[in-house]
């Protein structure tokens, strides 16, 4: 396996750590199978003192989808690490991916909805309202 993998959005090489490959796998999905346009999606910016994996913005910039990539299966503490990240972005999903699983989560009337998938960008902008 190669030391380094080229981004499909930085076009440029990047460590191929198993936390880039499943961000890359997942970029591949979105940008060639679920429609998000390349240019809307910004990769490891940061927030304060961090740094979030994915951002896709709708086409007036605003945060849409903020995706939190992980090496290992998810968990609570994934889950709670996506909310951090969101509190200052306000994105209306948060998409938590590793290896084995997606998921999509959102806000509905005061609770968590989820599902095990990334929907379609043209399906989040029409949930978003």
């Amino acid at each position: 396996m190669s030391k380094y993998s080229k981004c499909l959005i930085r076009k440029r090489l990047v460590a191929n750590t198993p936390e880039e490959r499943v961000r890359q796998s997942l970029l591949e999905k979105m940008i060639h199978s679920l429609g998000f346009p390349k240019g809307l999606i910004s990769i490891e910016k940061g927030i304060g003192a961090r740094r979030y994996d994915l951002v896709c913005y709708t086409r007036s910039m605003t945060p849409l989808l903020l995706v939190e990539c992980k090496a290992t299966p998810l968990n609570d503490a994934v889950v709670q690490q996506a909310f951090g990240y969101n509190a200052t972005l306000k994105a209306p999903f948060i998409c938590l991916s590793s290896p084995t699983e997606t998921k999509t989560l959102w806000q509905e009337k005061g609770k968590i909805a989820a599902v095990p998938f990334l929907p379609m960008y043209s399906e989040l902008l029409e949930k978003n309202g």
